[in-house]
């Protein structure tokens, strides 16, 4: 008699909060992603990755730069300010396309991943690097707005941890309500987590 075996199924990322629209992705390889090696009473709470608003906001920024260089480049051509100076206006306004380029092209490979013990940060263009922090270790957690996030309604979550690998981590570009809502989970689970360590070991 044939058994049924039961499908088996990653665990579904749930929203911080109904009314933010949090980024859900894919994870970038499944024998990397944490969703495939979830320890014993983890589960997995949030998938994103940085918001593709910040990636128009560096566009947007290298067209003004470029914009603003052309009266130069112009009057260097008309009044013979000499090759040096026509190529370094040139190499400035390539310059900038190159870093708009390269800051998409790691936006587009970061992949953070929070469950109820850690947080994985995945990330890299050429090489994959994976990064862990147990919550428990975290000491401090910081919001920042830079102009540019800020222009676009982002924010960014800074985490200082005990971690001796990565005690510095960063969840870039993300919608300001998920920011909030990300950073007060973060901060309850850390203590739970350390509270229930102090508990364990006092025993």
């Amino acid at each position: 008699m044939a058994q049924h075996h039961p499908e088996s199924r990653e665990p579904e990322p749930t929203h911080l909060s109904p009314g933010d629209a949090l980024t859900r992705v894919a994870p970038p390889r499944a024998a990397l992603s944490v969703a495939a090696n979830l320890s014993r009473g983890e589960s997995l709470l949030w998938i994103g990755m940085p918001s593709e608003r910040v990636i128009r906001g560096y566009w947007a920024f290298t067209a003004a730069w470029m914009v603003v260089l052309t009266p130069p480049l112009y009057f260097a051509v008309e009044r013979a300010w000499g090759p040096f100076a026509i190529f370094g206006i040139l190499l400035a306004m390539g310059l900038a396309p190159a870093w708009a380029a390269w800051k998409q092209a790691l936006v587009r490979h970061t992949t953070y991943e929070l469950t109820t013990e850690r947080l994985r940060v995945t990330h890299g263009v050429f090489s994959l690097e994976v990064d862990d922090i147990e919550l428990y270790r975290i000491k401090d957690i910081h919001v920042r707005q830079p102009l540019l996030q800020r222009l676009c309604s982002l924010g960014s979550i800074v985490i200082w941890s005990t971690d001796v690998t990565l005690p510095r981590c960063r969840i870039h570009a993300q919608p300001i309500g998920v920011v909030r809502e990300l950073r007060e989970q973060i901060r309850l689970l850390s203590e739970d987590l350390r509270d229930r360590k102090v508990i364990r070991n006092a025993t």
